[in-house]
């Protein structure tokens, strides 16, 4: 991995950390489900204008149609829909846990399917970083659980289950990018995937619509910011990353979003910061930097 590699990880992972902080502006206006299938159709809008404006991105889109609509399945429309039915009744802190199985995911395709070994290192990494997402989510995981347990509710395993197809969708979805779109421009597959999952978003926003309700000026600023850079934008550096360095070292991101997301919400929104997420905290960064395989003189030197 390059310097320049780990800066685009470092820049992915805040741009992709604040979704979190979108979500809880947007959500309770939109709902669920409409918020998220309108966040692909504007990233699919947005992208459009890159293909209006490249030949060459429209050449290379028409010419891997069929990889790029399984990309634009795994990546972003089925995982989208998934992870909203499990919001409904799984709390924050065990979606980011599953969240963080993305790498080891991702790890176990490669290896069966494409032959992309892990090192020993790598896999520790991994684990290390799985650990650390634990212990972040530790509170918000055993404080729900207790409350859950005192008033009789349950999250059941069916919309968990959900969840981690969800997982399985995003590492399907990045070795599909390394493998089968390494010679595409990362913002072909980038637009080709997310027009081909808006187009298959557009019915669920248009039925899961709001209408009738006002929307206040920052849920649609929230929209906006989500769709445009959180998730376009956010997609470009994403597959560029996957191409540069590998689906497994690039999904080790999720390990390190929840670190963003947990001190966005302390600066931005108010929330607590407390002793486990900063031990977790440190864990993830430890395990990553391992699941990255870095090496800081060489990136010195890069």
């Amino acid at each position: 991995m390059t310097r320049r590699d780990l800066i685009t990880f470092i820049m992915l992972s805040f741009m992709w950390s604040l979704s979190f902080i979108f979500y809880r502006i947007g959500v309770p206006e939109f709902g669920s489900l409409a918020f998220a299938s309108l966040r692909v159709v504007l990233a699919g809008l947005t992208m459009l204008v890159f293909v209006l404006f490249s030949a060459k991105n429209r050449v290379g889109i028409l010419e891997n149609w069929k990889a790029l609509t399984l990309v634009g399945l795994f990546s972003a429309a089925i995982p989208f829909i998934l992870f909203s039915i499990s919001a409904r009744s799984v709390n924050a802190g065990v979606l980011a846990v599953l969240n963080a199985s993305v790498p080891m995911m991702s790890g176990f395709i490669a290896s069966i399917f494409f032959k992309d070994k892990l090192s020993k290192k790598q896999i520790l990494g991994l684990i290390i970083g799985v650990v650390g997402v634990m212990i972040l989510m530790s509170e918000n995981l055993f404080g729900n659980a207790a409350a859950e347990a005192s008033t009789g509710a349950s999250s059941g395993l069916m919309p968990m289950g959900y969840a981690l197809f969800a997982c399985v969708g995003y590492a399907l979805g990045a070795n599909v990018t390394r493998n089968y779109l390494e010679h595409v421009s990362p913002i072909a597959i980038t637009a080709g995937s997310l027009m081909i999952a808006s187009v298959i978003m557009l019915p669920v926003a248009v039925y899961q619509f709001p209408y009738g309700a006002t929307i206040s000026a920052k849920a649609w600023v929230s929209m906006i910011c989500i769709g445009v850079f959180s998730t376009a934008i956010a997609l470009i550096f994403m597959n560029q990353l996957i191409k540069n360095i590998g689906p497994v070292r690039a999904t080790s991101i999720t390990l390190v979003i929840p670190i963003f997301a947990i001190f966005l919400g302390y600066l931005l929104l108010g929330e607590a910061l407390d002793l486990p997420a900063i031990i977790g905290s440190v864990v993830i960064l430890f395990g990553t930097y391992l699941s990255l395989d870095l090496s800081i003189k060489k990136m010195l030197h890069a």
